[in-house]
């Protein structure tokens, strides 16, 4: 393990991990102002309060400028709630993350209408939720209001824009060369998602490794036009997945950026820009 990595731990663990790279979790905003008082700020990448209390004042004067990240557990229900939280954004970025359960489009939709951040939590949809993320993605496409992320969409579709390969680990925070996350119980894992899972040999590499396992069993990643900015990312942790729908999405982004890429040398031929 090397300073670099980021560790996502409980609020209870902040004196063990004082000097390194944190995101510090607790449902009680009381709990994160303790820490933020305990640890130099930049040290810490963003907190996630892991429920949506009423009362957040304790964190609108705290930590000015440390990034937080509001964690829904049940966004059908849960997402008027977010109008709770609109004065953080005064003295915080504000990010929601949102779980795609069924009904998660109108928190995703009422989060970026206040100006929060969205980072989409997926993890092997259906085919009802492939046509409900499939819709929240034309929303940030083509909806003029929308400036703000939301992610893994936003990082994606710059990638293809780029031509520059991100890999979806990354993008989603659970790439374990970059980010550990430590259970309750103290024990170090990938992420959540993995969380009652076992995980063989060392984390530093375990998406390289997991990787190169789906293409010698010739799954479904062998020949698969978005590998490279996947990774086996969907094929967690039923290899027998079946990715249809996600390639819908890749597909959707990828033809975006290509539309957005003529659009801009249209513009940069008729003089209107300048090029980037």
């Amino acid at each position: 393990m090397t300073d670099s990595l980021v560790y996502n731990i409980p609020a209870k663990e902040i004196e063990s991990f004082r000097g390194r790279n944190v995101i510090v979790r607790s449902a009680v905003p009381s709990d994160i102002v303790y820490c933020l008082w305990r640890v130099e700020q930049n040290s810490v990448r963003f907190i996630q309060l892991l429920n949506t209390p009423y009362d957040t004042s304790d964190l609108e004067g705290c930590g000015p400028g440390v990034p937080i990240e509001i964690e829904l557990k049940d966004p059908a229900t849960e997402f008027s709630k977010l109008y709770n939280y609109t004065n953080l954004i005064d003295s915080h970025p504000v990010r929601v993350a949102i779980p795609a359960l069924p009904g998660f489009s109108k928190a995703a939709k009422v989060a970026v209408s206040l100006n929060f951040d969205v980072k989409l939590e997926l993890g092997q949809p259906d085919s009802f939720l492939i046509e409900e993320l499939e819709g929240v993605l034309d929303f940030y496409l083509h909806r003029p209001n929308v400036h703000q992320p939301v992610e893994f969409f936003h990082s994606t579709l710059l990638s293809f824009f780029r031509n520059d390969p991100v890999s979806l680990w990354e993008i989603a925070e659970e790439d374990p060369a970059h980010v550990r996350y430590l259970r309750d119980d103290g024990q170090e894992t990938i992420s959540k998602r993995f969380v009652g899972f076992q995980v063989d040999g060392p984390l530093d590499d375990f998406v390289d490794r997991y990787g190169q396992e789906l293409l010698s069993e010739k799954r479904e990643c062998g020949g698969c036009e978005f590998f490279s900015r996947c990774g086996g990312y969907f094929k967690w942790p039923d290899k027998s997945y079946d990715c249809s729908g996600v390639k819908k999405l890749f597909r959707t982004l990828k033809s975006a950026a290509e539309e957005l890429r003529l659009d801009l040398a249209s513009l940069q031929e008729a003089g209107r820009v300048q090029q980037p």
